[in-house]
C-alpha cells in the first residue's frame, strides 16, 4: 500500500512587510542604507524585488498604484534604477479596490511594490541601489516557497491490525472508510494491542472527540476555510459539494474580473503559483497533499462514500466550504511576493480560516543549512519577514467574511516535522495557532516539532503503528492501493487541519446560535478546549532509522511543551455554547461541587435530582451517587460523553413548609468527558 510523507518548508528565507512599521522606521533612519535590505540574495529569483517605500512618497506613487500596466512609480531615484535594468512592471504587492481600500491604507500596506525587469539583472546591486533611494524604507529579495523532502521513516513499526477486541464505532454517518479514522473515533482496539518493540498501545479517546459535538453542530456553508497548499481537487467525489465557489466567476466571463476583487476567472480560489484562476492538482511533484488536507477538514459527511470531514455537515449541503489557495503547483511553489497576496485574497474574499500546512524548518534543526531554516524568534520573524508576517496580520484582522461570527481571521499553522525543540516559524509567530502532532497512543508523533510557539495537540498520524497514519481525500493517482481518492499520510502537516476543522466547526455552531466573538476571543477558546496530554507522557522508545541513524525519545521530556493539550471539537462547542463540563477519569469516584452551578448559596437549596438519560448512562457507564452537603459522586467505567441534568430548590423552604416563600425549582447541566487518564488539576471547563 503506497503512503506518503508530506512536509513542507522554504528553500530560502523570506523577506521583509510589517504591522510595525513606525519602530521599524527610526531603526531604518538611524542605519545605513544597507540596513534596509532585510534578507540574503541566496536563491532569489531574478527580476523581482520587492520595496515597501516611506508614506512621503504617496502622492507620488498614486498613479501607478491605480494604473494597471504601470512601468514607473514617480519617484526619481527608483525609476533611474528602473531604467537601468529595463523595468517593465511596477505592480502594488496589495490589491486596492473599493471593498478593501480603507484597510489597506489604514494598515500602510499601499506602499509596498513589486518591481519585475531583466531576469540578468546582478540582484545585489539592484537592491543596494534601491536602498540608497531616501523614498525607500525596505528592500527585500523574492524567493520562491518549496517542499522540502519528507521526515524519516523508522524501520520499527506494526504492521496490520492486530486488536481482535476492537469496539463498535459510534460515528453517527454511513461513509464508507469512517472505521479506518482514529483521529476522529480512537476506539483502543484499533491500533496494535499491546507493546510491541516498546510502543505504547493506542488509547481510546485520544482523538479529537468530534462524535458528541456532531450531534449539536456539523458544519455551517457561511464558514469558509482557505486551504494555503496544492490545488485542492473541487471534483473530488468527497469534496465537490464542499468546495467554495465564486457565483459571480463562474457565471460570468472569461478573462474578465466578473466580481471586482482584482482576480479574473477565481472560480473556486486562486492559483498563486500561475496568477491564473485555474486550480490545479494533477501536475508532476504533485502528492494530493492540498485535498487530503481539506478532506480533514471538510469531506462531505453521511453520503454513503469516502471518509468523514470534521465541519463536512450532516449530508444537508451543510458544510464548511472549502477556498483552494493554491501556493504549490507541481514542482514549483508561489513567490514571496504571491504569498503576501495569498493571504489578502483569502482575507479579502470571505475566509474564517487560513489553514496552513507548510513553513520553514525549525531554527533548531540539526545540520540544516542555514538558508533553509526560519527565524528563532518573533522579534526575528518580524524584521526578516515582515512581509509575511504583515500578510498574516492582514488576514488576522481582516478576515472573518461578513463579521457575524467573528471579527477577523484566524491563521492555523502545522508546528513543523523536525523533531525539534522549537516549532517552525510562521507557525510559531504568536498570532497563529501552531499545531503540534500526536500518534494514536495520546504521545507526541516521532517527527513532530514541539516547545515554546507550541499552542494545541491534534491527531497527526504516525506510520509506526498498523494503520496509524491519516485517512483522507486525495486525486486518483495519490491514492492507496484499493481505495481509489484516498490516501493515507501522516505529519504536522495532517495534525494542522484537525484543528482547523474543529475551529470551523466551533464557528458554524457559534452561527448557529447567533453569537459573535473577536477574533482574539475566539482563539482563546479554541487553545483552551483541550485534553491534558500530560497522563500519557511515560516511557521511552528509541527508533532506527533505514540510513541507520537513530533517534531516542522520552516522552516525559515533553512535559509543558507541547501547549495547552490535544484539542477536543466537544468541548470547543460546549465552550461557544456556555456549557461547563467535566473531565474525569474513568474507575475513579469523582465529588463534583454543585456550587460550581447554583453558588454559594446551595447550602440552604433543597436537592430535587441528578441524571442522565439512557442513552448516556450506558455510553460511560455512568453512576451518579447520593447527594451530601452540597455534592454528588459520579463513577464512569468507558470512555465518552454524558450529560447530567442537576435540580434543586432555590429561594425559601421546602415544598411542604407553607411558612415560607415558595421556591423555585433551578435546572443546571454539565457535562462529563471521561478519559482513562486525567491529570490531577483536571478541573472545570
Amino acid at each position: 500500500m503506497k503512503k506518503i510523507l508530506y512536509i513542507l518548508s522554504a528553500v530560502a528565507l523570506f523577506s521583509a512587510c510589517t504591522a510595525d512599521l513606525e519602530d521599524q522606521q527610526v531603526a531604518v533612519e538611524s542605519n545605513p542604507a544597507n540596513a534596509k535590505i532585510l534578507n540574503a540574495s541566496t536563491n532569489c529569483v531574478g527580476g523581482s524585488i520587492i520595496v515597501r517605500f516611506n508614506p512621503s512618497a504617496e502622492s507620488r506613487l498614486a498613479e501607478c498604484a491605480t494604473r494597471s500596466g504601470a512601468t514607473r512609480t514617480g519617484v526619481s531615484g527608483v525609476d533611474a534604477v528602473l531604467d537601468e535594468v529595463s523595468g517593465y512592471s511596477v505592480e502594488p504587492l496589495y490589491v486596492v479596490t473599493e471593498k478593501n481600500r480603507e484597510k489597506v491604507y489604514a494598515g500602510g500596506y499601499h506602499l509596498w511594490y513589486e518591481l519585475l525587469f531583466d531576469k540578468s539583472s546582478d540582484m545585489e546591486a539592484v537592491a543596494a541601489k534601491l536602498a540608497n533611494v531616501a523614498e525607500v524604507q525596505r528592500v527585500q529579495y523574492v524567493h520562491q516557497i518549496k517542499r522540502i523532502g519528507a521526515p524519516k521513516l523508522s524501520t520499527t513499526s506494526v504492521a496490520g491490525e492486530t486488536s481482535t477486541t476492537r469496539a463498535t464505532s459510534t460515528i453517527p454517518f454511513n461513509d464508507t472508510y469512517r472505521k479506518s479514522q482514529w483521529g476522529l473515533e480512537n476506539l483502543g482496539g484499533l491500533m496494535s494491542g499491546g507493546y510491541v518493540n516498546n510502543l505504547p498501545k493506542a488509547v481510546a479517546g485520544a482523538d479529537v472527540n468530534v462524535v458528541p459535538a456532531w450531534r449539536l453542530c456539523a458544519g455551517d456553508p457561511s464558514i469558509v476555510v482557505a486551504v494555503f497548499d496544492e490545488g485542492v481537487m473541487n471534483t473530488h467525489e468527497d469534496l465537490k459539494n464542499n468546495i467554495w465557489v465564486n457565483e459571480k466567476e463562474l457565471n460570468g466571463t472569461t478573462g474578465v474580473d466578473d466580481d471586482g476583487n482584482g482576480y479574473k476567472d477565481d472560480v473556486y480560489g486562486f492559483n498563486f503559483t500561475t496568477m491564473k484562476g485555474a486550480i490545479t492538482w494533477e501536475k508532476t511533484g504533485d502528492t494530493g497533499h492540498g485535498s487530503h488536507v481539506a478532506g480533514i477538514i471538510a469531506a462531505e459527511n453521511n453520503n454513503g462514500i469516502g471518509i468523514c470531514g470534521i465541519a463536512g455537515g450532516s449530508g444537508k449541503n451543510d458544510g464548511v466550504k472549502l477556498m483552494s489557495v493554491q501556493i504549490f503547483n507541481g514542482d514549483s511553489g508561489a513567490s514571496t511576493s504571491n504569498l503576501v497576496r495569498a493571504f489578502q485574497y483569502a482575507a479579502d474574499n470571505g475566509a474564517h480560516i487560513s489553514q496552513n500546512s507548510w513553513g520553514y524548518l525549525s531554527a533548531e534543526t540539526e545540520d540544516a543549512d542555514y538558508w533553509e531554516k526560519g527565524p528563532a524568534n518573533d522579534r526575528d520573524y518580524k524584521y526578516q519577514l515582515s512581509s509575511e508576517a504583515g500578510a498574516i496580520d492582514y488576514f488576522v484582522a481582516n478576515g472573518g467574511g461578513d463579521k457575524s461570527v467573528i471579527d477577523g481571521g484566524l491563521v492555523i499553522f502545522a508546528a513543523g516535522n523536525d523533531s525539534a525543540p522549537i516549532p517552525g516559524y510562521p507557525g510559531a509567530y504568536e498570532p497563529c495557532v501552531a499545531v503540534a502532532a500526536m500518534n494514536p497512543a495520546a504521545r507526541p508523533a516521532y517527527f513532530t516539532d514541539y516547545g515554546p510557539g507550541t499552542d494545541i495537540v491534534a491527531p497527526g498520524g504516525e506510520q509506526l503503528y498498523g494503520n496509524g497514519e491519516i485517512l483522507s481525500t486525495v486525486p486518483s493517482q495519490n491514492s492507496d492501493t484499493g481505495k481509489k481518492y484516498y490516501g493515507s499520510m501522516q505529519g504536522t502537516s495532517q495534525a494542522c487541519p484537525h484543528v482547523s476543522g474543529v475551529a470551523a466547526l466551533g464557528l458554524s455552531y457559534a452561527k448557529k446560535l447567533g453569537k459573535s466573538y473577536t477574533a482574539k476571543e475566539f482563539r482563546s477558546l479554541l487553545l483552551s478546549a483541550t485534553n491534558d496530554i500530560t497522563p500519557y507522557l511515560t516511557g521511552r522508545i528509541v527508533l532506527t532509522y533505514s540510513d541507520g541513524s537513530s533517534l531516542d525519545i522520552t516522552y516525559p521530556d515533553y512535559e509543558g511543551m507541547l501547549g495547552g493539550g490535544y484539542i477536543d471539537a466537544y468541548k470547543m462547542l460546549l465552550s461557544v455554547e456556555g456549557t461547563p463540563c467535566k473531565v474525569v477519569a474513568t474507575g475513579v469516584e469523582t465529588a463534583i461541587d454543585l456550587s460550581t452551578y447554583f453558588g454559594e448559596g446551595i447550602a440552604d437549596a433543597e436537592f430535587v435530582s441528578a441524571e442522565a438519560s439512557a442513552e448516556d448512562t450506558e455510553a460511560v457507564g455512568l453512576t451518579i451517587g447520593a447527594y451530601s452537603k452540597g455534592k454528588i459522586s459520579i463513577k464512569t467505567t468507558k470512555v465518552g460523553t454524558a450529560t447530567i441534568t442537576v435540580k434543586m430548590l432555590i429561594g425559601g423552604g421546602s415544598l411542604s413548609d407553607n411558612k415560607k416563600p415558595f421556591p423555585t425549582e433551578v435546572v443546571r447541566k454539565f457535562v462529563v468527558i471521561s478519559k482513562e487518564k486525567v491529570a490531577s488539576n483536571g478541573g472545570w471547563l
